[in-house]
């Protein structure tokens, strides 16, 4: 079960801090107010500093230290103050960082300060003086010390940088929200280890009867529709490394299990139930399967046609429905299957090698010419190359920079719009305009002319904001399917990237080697669903379209959180 903890007074919080166990404190910088909460019962047991209210005001990040020191910043200075009794009394003079911006990150481990900023420095601070900085990259929101390490809060990029305490890159976790602005390690009365806290602070809307329950004169119903509203809970976060050898890892962070129901009901009209009749037939769907950030615990085929699980021609798992032998004579027949999958956050440290070390069978498979991605046209060709040459010489043999400079081209040149027309990718890249299917088809035309093997992923993504309210047990429909990219790195295999542009270029690379929970993996099939033949695999072709015979239905139900092993 989620534990949610939604603080009072928390919507105007800068960072979030803990000095004691089971105690998270939270800075109200428009307030000036340090209030208490209890980790156990999400209760805030008073503030800090109620003699002086607006102590903090303005504060953009802080840490707690021992008996009662509160160290806080304001632009590029960390201020230090005792509090007891609700007084907040200054211990000495504030310590002024001069090549620091405004300061967004506090922590300490006792013996040294670590600072970061709006430039995405890390800035080392010892006995007042800055001794090392380390660059981490913009979007950083909070930090903290947890276990002997440093963990940097990028909200921006949706991650936590794991640093040692000497500033070195460790790995890196997905989060598993939107919004991220506070992080604090915690230590725990029952005896267990300190644990993670993570707050958020996310864009919101409410409707608001405005009137009472009368009908306006139009009638309409007196409704406001607000967009000023906000969602704040700071929630529980964990997760788990995994070496990979040679200095690669990857990092599980927190996920959801989820009942995920698909399902197919054919057409009650006649003209379609008459075509069924006489057309032998069996329609295909792709079906969850296992990943590394991904677990099918049960799949069960739901509706009234026979069906059976199996492999297809490409060794892609799939449920097949006969519809051979079915009288369509009631007003619905329905087919289909509900899965239970855990999904995790993944996000992977990878050094980068020559993907022309790829393996044989690799390669023929996945950077072969297919038709759907224009790889024979001159003009994909031309860009290609231009990518490739604009590279310095040692990244044209690293997989991962060939990848990035392929997806950062593609997000130059295309804005996420939805169109009607058909489009391959070189009329994708004329127009400028497309929806994830072109980006995906796009991207693995130019990577695979640039000897990066690659290949389509789907089919679905849990919609985020129909959770702002409540997640455990919320039932929500995805508003359409989803494709992505993965491409092969030879020593680490197949790394995830969305290939979708968010439109803003800061959070372009949060899902770079990486996903959140919400991205649901079906079976690698060409088609998610298809109308075949029965006895082969040949497909009745254009004449015969799945949409026109059966109505799609999708829910999606959140169970709970999904334990690290």
């Amino acid at each position: 079960m989620i534990i949610a903890i939604r603080p009072i007074f928390g919507k105007n919080v800068s960072a979030i801090d803990s000095n004691a166990p089971d105690t998270i404190c939270v800075m109200d910088p428009e307030l000036g107010g340090l209030s208490k909460i209890d980790t156990r019962t999400g209760c805030v047991n008073g503030l800090v500093n109620f003699e002086d209210f607006d102590q903090f005001r303005g504060a953009m990040a802080f840490t707690m230290g021992p008996g009662g020191t509160v160290h806080y910043c304001r632009s590029n200075r960390i201020y230090t103050v005792g509090i007891k009794d609700g007084t907040a009394t200054r211990l000495s003079e504030p310590i002024t960082i001069d090549t620091a911006q405004t300061i967004v990150g506090l922590c300490s481990d006792g013996a040294c300060h670590y600072a970061a900023d709006v430039a995405g420095r890390l800035l080392l601070i010892e006995n007042g003086v800055l001794t090392r900085t380390v660059q981490v990259g913009k979007g950083i929101s909070d930090m903290t010390v947890h276990e002997g390490r440093l963990l940097i809060l990028c909200g921006i990029t949706r991650c936590v940088h794991i640093y040692s305490l000497d500033g070195i890159l460790l790995a890196s976790a997905t989060l598993p929200h939107e919004g991220a602005a506070g992080i604090a390690s915690v230590k725990t009365s029952s005896g267990e280890g300190p644990g993670i806290y993570i707050y958020y602070h996310q864009h919101s809307w409410e409707v608001f009867d405005d009137v009472g329950s009368e009908l306006g004169a139009s009638g309409n119903a007196n409704l406001e529709f607000r967009e000023d509203v906000f969602d704040a809970f700071i929630e529980r976060f964990d997760y788990k490394l995994v070496d990979l050898g040679r200095g690669n890892n990857l990092c599980l962070s927190k996920g959801y299990e989820v009942e995920f129901t698909y399902a197919e009901m054919v057409k009650p009209l006649r003209h379609v139930l008459d075509r069924l009749q006489g057309l032998p037939m069996c329609a295909r769907l792709s079906v969850p399967v296992d990943s590394q950030r991904q677990r099918v615990k049960s799949l069960e085929i739901v509706g009234d046609i026979p069906a059976v699980i199996l492999d297809d021609e490409h060794g892609n798992t799939i449920i097949e429905y006969d519809l051979t032998a079915i009288k369509l004579d009631r007003a619905c027949r329905m087919f289909g299957y509900q899965a239970i999958v855990q999904t995790y956050g993944i996000r992977y440290k990878v050094n980068g090698s020559d993907p022309a070390d790829c393996p044989d069978e690799i390669r023929q498979k996945f950077l072969k010419e297919e038709s759907r991605y224009d790889m024979d046209r001159p003009e994909l060709q031309e860009v290609a190359a231009g990518i490739m040459a604009e590279l310095p010489d040692d990244a044209r043999r690293d997989a991962v920079r060939i990848a990035k400079a392929v997806r950062e081209y593609v997000y130059r040149r295309l804005d996420y719009r939805y169109s009607h027309r058909y489009t391959n990718p070189v009329e994708t890249l004329r127009l400028g305009i497309g929806t994830c299917g072109k980006y995906m088809e796009l991207m693995i035309g130019l990577m695979r002319l640039c000897g990066v093997a690659c290949r389509p992923v789907g089919d679905f993504k849990v919609p985020e904001y129909k959770l702002r309210y409540e997640r455990v047990n919320t039932v929500c429909t995805p508003d359409h399917d989803h494709a992505w990219v993965e491409f092969y790195e030879p020593e680490v295999g197949w790394l995830p990237m969305e290939s979708s542009s968010d439109g803003v270029p800061e959070k372009q690379d949060r899902f770079f080697g990486a996903l959140s929970w919400i991205y649901l993996e079906n079976s690698r099939t060409a088609r998610m669903c298809d109308i075949c033949k029965p006895g082969s695999w040949e497909s009745y072709g254009d004449g015969v379209k799945y949409s026109d015979l059966f109505v799609p239905e999708i829910q999606i139900r959140i169970l709970g959180e999904t334990a690290l092993d």
